[in-house]
């Protein structure tokens, strides 16, 4: 998973409205090595890509996803919040991401709550997509369960801050990855999860400035909403180890 750099949170969504197909397109025309999404569950158990536990904030509607069909939410507007030019966007389910998407790069599926794990692991599972795609969560419940459930998925938690005592957990059950939040890491946060042959993936990353901060820590695997400046300054630190090296 260390190659998988460039991961384009929710899409490319400093440019289109976030974990819609404009944003996923715009994030493989920008050459990202993976999109992220997060997965949710209506009231009729489809799967759909939306973060928050309500349509509020990126549609034009109103309520829990979780108490609300998929034909509801087919009839929301998922861009118009965004911009004008969005109009008429909707939310996608899971299935047509990764049917759509799965061949094409990796995928980051973010499980919002327990209820959408099974649903999202046997849908992977029967596209033949596991090698394609790593599963993350905030709730180390949901990652474990799906470690035991299925060794050879990729998975990785979600955390604000690590200490040695979560790396020993993660470590224990065989979870290869975790995401720290970008402003709590630090060199010595960088050596010890190191210690640990744990691999990192950043979150949070608001800006440039932060970018550039995680690569002279050499962290290089990162989510951000704006994956073509990731590319640029990825490429500019190769050139520059490439110079160093002649």
């Amino acid at each position: 998973m260390n190659s998988i750099n460039v991961i384009a949170h929710r899409g490319a969504s400093a440019y289109a409205p976030e974990n819609t197909f404009p944003a996923f397109e715009l994030a493989y025309k920008m050459e990202s090595d993976a999109i992220e999404t997060d997965v949710r569950c209506t009231r009729d158990n489809i799967l759909v890509l939306i973060h928050d536990e309500t349509v509020d904030r990126t549609t034009n509607g109103t309520g829990k996803v979780s108490e609300l069909t998929i034909e509801e939410i087919n009839n929301l507007d998922a861009g118009s919040w965004f911009s004008s030019e969005f109009a008429g966007i909707r939310i996608p389910t899971l299935g047509e991401f990764l049917v759509y998407f799965g061949d094409k790069l990796h995928l980051v599926l973010e499980i919002k709550e327990r209820r959408a794990f099974a649903g999202t692991l046997n849908m992977v599972r029967v596209l033949n997509l596991l090698n394609n795609v790593t599963f993350t969560s905030f709730d180390i419940e949901i990652i474990k369960r799906i470690r035991q459930i299925e060794p050879k998925a990729r998975v990785g938690l979600l955390t604000k801050e690590v200490d040695e005592t979560l790396l020993r957990v993660l470590k224990t059950f065989r979870i290869e990855q975790v995401c720290p939040k970008a402003e709590f890491i630090s060199l010595d946060i960088v050596n010890l999860i190191k210690k640990f042959r744990i691999d990192i993936r950043a979150w949070g990353v608001e800006d440039e400035d932060a970018m550039v901060r995680l690569l002279e820590l050499g962290i290089y695997s990162m989510t951000v909403n704006f994956p073509d400046k990731l590319r640029e300054l990825l490429s500019g630190y190769k050139m520059k180890s490439l110079s160093k090296k002649v």
